[in-house]
């Protein structure tokens, strides 16, 4: 269960964020980085309280050097089905922009059924909502600030989505706070917020909230701004350029990974 949105900023800039929220109340990231594409993990666990039995494949949320930002969050986890997650890799490597992520994206989700998620996307000129339900994908422009939850807008409501306490009251909250964010600490705000008490945008109820992001993309660099844990007790806020293109090298990754809040301080992006 997650809470994404996506934002511009009053400098021309524009920006991402997601809420993770997980089955146990820590969880460590693994992170890729590769020249031309930043992504943290994705896991079909993510319900599950056993850290030994994580099963890992694609990007919950990531970058590309493009300047394509792009995150997903769960509406069905389905056994046989393709983890949706990998169709946020998908778009982060075949993409260089909203509009050819989304066409990859397609493309792959034809091929076999996928669980269901929703994803958002956005780029210097455009920004759009996936929703994924098996072979059926709906791609929808957005407009201003938008922010997704664990519910289909489009496809609708479904008997089989898996959070039918939390989901719309968070997409309520953080679809009203967006009006009000011009800043990423306004962002955060939002992330850390409690308007439905537990059941506020900070998770504390059926599931909780283990990592918060914003990705924002400004001046042709990409920075993240990371926190580990329920952002509402933990105001330490990691920040990292990503080293993209000619930024990229042994230790500009080493010091992105060892300054990444989590135990896993190694690279699961492939070697170059």
């Amino acid at each position: 269960m997650c809470t994404t949105g996506v934002f511009r900023l009053a400098s021309g800039g524009y920006a991402l964020f997601k809420n993770k929220d997980f089955g146990r109340a820590y969880f460590d990231d693994r992170v890729v980085l590769e020249p031309n594409v930043f992504g943290v993990s994705g896991t079909t666990s993510w319900a599950g309280v056993d850290p030994s039995l994580d099963q890992f494949s694609g990007f919950s949320v990531g970058a590309n050097s493009s300047g394509l930002l792009c995150c997903d969050s769960n509406v069905v986890t389905l056994d046989g089905h393709v983890n949706y997650d990998i169709m946020v890799e998908v778009a982060l490597r075949e993409g260089t922009n909203v509009e050819s992520a989304i066409s990859a994206v397609k493309k792959e989700v034809a091929k076999s059924p996928t669980s269901w998620g929703n994803m958002v996307l956005i780029d210097q000129n455009s920004s759009a909502s996936i929703e994924i339900r098996g072979t059926e994908i709906v791609a929808v422009p957005l407009t201003g600030a938008n922010a997704r939850t664990n519910h289909h807008l489009s496809l609708g409501d479904h008997e089989l989505q898996e959070d039918k306490t939390t989901t719309v009251l968070r997409f309520n909250s953080a679809s009203k706070r967006l009006a009000e964010v011009k800043s990423v600490s306004d962002v955060f705000a939002l992330l850390k917020s409690h308007d439905d008490g537990d059941t506020g945008v900070c998770n504390h109820a059926l599931h909780t909230t283990v990592y918060s992001y914003v990705l924002v993309r400004e001046n042709n660099e990409t920075t993240l701004h990371v926190s580990q844990g329920q952002p509402c007790l933990n105001n330490k806020v990691i920040v990292n350029k990503i080293p993209f293109g000619s930024a990229f090298s042994s230790q500009s990754v080493n010091d992105f990974i060892a300054n990444y809040p989590s135990a896993n301080k190694a690279n699961f992006g492939v070697a170059v």
